[in-house]
């Protein structure tokens, strides 16, 4: 019997991707047609602002059973869009996944206060977490 599909989302700013790039890049890798992703691109940018923003990452967010979100500290700043897209999928009850891109050296204590796994940012880091 075939594994039913996990839609996954990664969270964080789109307009400035770098990091959603090579989390993205790696999903990809993994090659896996039970992992749907969800996210916001730079080529398929969501359009509203202030709170109907919220309401469609939210809608992104409730679509997916896991989310990916960069470690690095600004992911988890008071009052960032991204630390409201974290603190909702808490509230869903969503795997929450942050992933270490590389990009700084320092990583957000938020993830290690919360119990959410900070994983290397390579496929089989992705899929072992995922599988879990």
């Amino acid at each position: 019997m075939a594994k039913p599909t996990k839609n996954v989302m990664v969270i964080g700013r789109w307009d400035k991707s770098g990091d959603q790039e090579k989390i993205v890049s790696a999903l990809e890798r993994m090659n896996n047609p039970n992992v749907s992703d969800r996210s916001v691109t730079v080529d398929a940018p969501l359009t509203s602002s202030g709170n109907h923003l919220i309401h469609d990452l939210r809608g992104k967010i409730d679509s997916s059973s896991a989310v990916f979100v960069p470690a690095r500290p600004s992911s988890t700043r008071e009052g960032s869009i991204t630390k409201k897209e974290i603190d909702y999928a808490i509230s869903q009850g969503k795997q929450v996944i942050a992933v270490d891109t590389g990009s700084t050296k320092s990583k957000s204590t938020f993830f290690a206060e919360n119990d959410i796994p900070v994983v290397a940012c390579r496929k089989d880091s992705l899929k072992n977490t995922l599988d879990k």
